[in-house]
């Protein structure tokens, strides 16, 4: 299978009309949305004990990470990635103006691990045909 793609036009807004910059850049054309319950059901290959299993130990995992996130700790799944937050308030001028309680979390992010990307860079694409 290869990841699908088009072309999109690049919208030059920053500089001056007559020196707009022209082209294209390659956007992935998503193939569908995967959830837990499909992810569970094509592991398993049709055993109902290996996916009430699977839903266990992902509830189990569920818990662990974000309990571990709100204790300040990054998540490092060995060869996938990293799980952090990020935090965000409002603009202050200095560091004293501001409380713990104003601070909130912005984002969980997640950061590929090397081994991962490296895998995902071998993946091929394939030119979705443009509707007419």
């Amino acid at each position: 299978m290869s990841i699908s793609y088009t072309f999109k036009t690049i919208q030059d807004n920053l500089n001056p009309e007559d020196q707009r910059i022209t082209g294209y850049y390659p956007r992935v054309v998503s193939s569908g949305t995967i959830d837990k319950k499909m992810m569970f059901n094509a592991i398993a290959q049709g055993s109902a004990p290996l996916r009430a299993d699977l839903e266990r130990t992902w509830s189990l995992m569920e818990d662990f990470i974000i309990n571990k996130l709100q204790d300040g700790f990054t998540i490092n799944l060995d060869h996938f990635g990293k799980f952090s937050i990020t935090a965000e308030s409002r603009l202050v001028q200095s560091p004293n103006e501001i409380r713990a309680e104003s601070i909130r979390v912005k984002s969980l992010t997640f950061r590929a691990s090397q081994v991962a990307n490296k895998k995902l860079k071998r993946a091929e694409f394939e030119r979705k045909p443009k509707k007419n």
